[in-house]
């Protein structure tokens, strides 16, 4: 009995060990791609401030001047930010520009845009942004649903991943999500992770046990319902909490283990 404990032990352990190495080695890659704000950047052999500069990319991108990916990627605005390890969820500010958070492709609530929408340069340019900082590929992931929240709507806490065989046969299990915000002239509407934390949040008003997330236009939230030893995530727990006044659009990405046919 006293070795097959130890041998489970050390299977969670290196489990354990496993995850929190995958969450780093993931840190530091976006880390490596970003830029830092308050630094001096170099163009056309010149070297000016980043405060006052009148060139447009200068406030985020300070090394690839010319390089439409780091464009596309937003290399330098987008600054992320861990707010819980268990479960994980990272918080990326600025993680889309002005143009990317106004959109004439769907103006109803609760839509999916179809696969032709899917090929508006800027849906690709979103897109490739979520694969890159998630590093999950892009054909991995479902088509991008758009939800508006008026006065006095939420959505009950529930997981992402699926608890059924059938919707697994397409691309396999939902292991992450992004969502994005489009708007902020809300009160209430935060995302909430009852898992999350130790302490309370404000969530439409009400205190409660957890994170809550105030939704920020631009801002975007990654979570993930599975673990890196591959299981579904109980503590990936999550809900929208009512709107108080005004209206919150969001775009939410899910994403899946395989590619999604």
């Amino acid at each position: 009995m006293g070795t097959t404990m130890r041998i489970v032990f050390g299977l969670l352990t290196l489990v354990t060990c496993g995850m929190i190495l995958g969450a780093l080695i993931q840190l530091a890659f976006i880390r490596r791609m970003e830029d830092s704000l308050d630094r001096e950047f170099s163009f056309g052999g010149k070297h000016a401030s980043l405060a006052g500069s009148n060139f447009p990319l200068a406030r985020g991108i300070s090394n690839w001047p010319h390089d439409k990916d780091a464009i596309a990627l937003r290399v330098g605005y987008v600054k992320p930010e861990i707010i819980s390890w268990k479960p994980r969820i990272v918080l990326f500010h600025n993680f889309l520009s002005a143009e990317g958070v106004k959109s004439d492709v769907r103006t109803s609530s609760g839509m999916f845009l179809n696969p032709d929408e899917r090929k508006y340069p800027m849906i690709q340019a979103i897109e490739k942004r979520i694969s890159v900082y998630s590093q999950i590929p892009v054909e991995n992931g479902e088509l991008i649903q758009v939800l508006r929240y008026e006065k006095n709507q939420f959505y009950r806490a529930h997981h992402d991943y699926f608890s059924d065989s059938f919707n697994v046969k397409r691309g396999g299990q939902r292991i992450a999500t992004m969502l994005m915000y489009l708007s902020d002239n809300v009160e209430g509407g935060e995302t909430y992770f009852p898992m999350a934390g130790t302490g309370k949040c404000s969530c439409g008003g009400k205190m409660i046990q957890g994170l809550c997330v105030k939704p920020t236009k631009g801002d975007a939230v990654l979570f993930w319902s599975m673990g890196l030893d591959g299981q579904s995530d109980p503590d990936s727990l999550h809900g929208g909490c009512e709107v108080i006044s005004g209206e919150k659009w969001s775009a939410t990405k899910w994403m899946r283990q395989r590619t999604v046919s």
